[in-house]
């Protein structure tokens, strides 16, 4: 079984050295190196192992694009968390992370579904809240399901480009 946390990690760049004095990165969910599209609970250890894959930074903010898949099955289902914009007993995404490893993340949720791309106001709001977190030198991090077309999609309306040889 294949262990690659976080799955498909890449470091985007600005066109320019104007814009964006923060880092970006574009990587798949907890669980997706090990699992791939299995539907199965993702395990402590599986997602300790993603986070210690991430890039370093003293506060990173990761911005969720996780939801629904197409038939409806929550991308949070895998997880001892929740969406904030769902209903649930388990903690949200920012209170499990905190209560793991304290307050090294800032979580912005905005759920999209999978195979499906990203509807055109719902991708103005991610790309504002991208640009605003660059801009002030943070190092962002945006996660869907595998790290590949949602993710991609906000890097590309921002202008980014995927680093050659990233990690």
């Amino acid at each position: 079984m294949p262990a690659d946390e976080p799955v498909k990690l890449r470091e985007w760049r600005a066109p320019n050295t104007e814009r964006g004095r923060g880092r970006l990165f574009t990587c798949g969910r907890p669980g997706r190196g090990t699992f791939g599209r299995e539907r199965r609970r993702v395990d402590d250890d599986t997602i300790d192992r993603w986070v210690k894959g991430l890039p370093e930074a003293e506060l990173l903010d990761i911005v969720s694009l996780l939801g629904k898949k197409r038939d409806d099955y929550s991308e949070f289902g895998y997880y001892p968390f929740r969406s904030s914009e769902e209903a649930d007993d388990k903690p949200i995404f920012q209170q499990w992370l905190d209560e793991r490893y304290g307050r090294r993340f800032v979580v912005h949720e905005f759920p999209t579904v999978d195979a499906q791309g990203i509807a055109p106001e719902v991708l103005k709001e991610i790309t504002g809240c991208v640009l605003d977190l660059l801009e002030t030198g943070r190092t962002v991090v945006i996660i869907d399901s595998a790290g590949a077309e949602r993710t991609a999609r906000v890097c590309e309306a921002i202008g980014y480009d995927r680093m050659k040889g990233s990690v």
